[in-house]
């Protein structure tokens, strides 16, 4: 009786091991400098030019 007892503690605990981490919560650190938190936006444009008399199309890239 006393071993059929302790075997079920033991699964109660090993299963409740198993189940916390999957019912953690995300964490999410919040600042209030956004300012140093900006990214670049960049994009590509087509820009067409004259040289040595040919149209040259070139695609550069352009960040804010």
């Amino acid at each position: 009786m006393k071993r059929i007892l302790l075997a079920s503690v033991m699964a109660l605990a090993a299963a409740s091991a198993a189940i916390a981490p999957s019912q953690a919560e995300t964490v999410v650190v919040k600042t209030d400098n956004h300012m140093h938190m900006m990214k670049k936006h960049c994009r590509t444009r087509v820009v067409t030019h004259w040289r040595h008399h040919h149209k040259v199309t070139e695609t550069v890239k352009v960040c804010n």
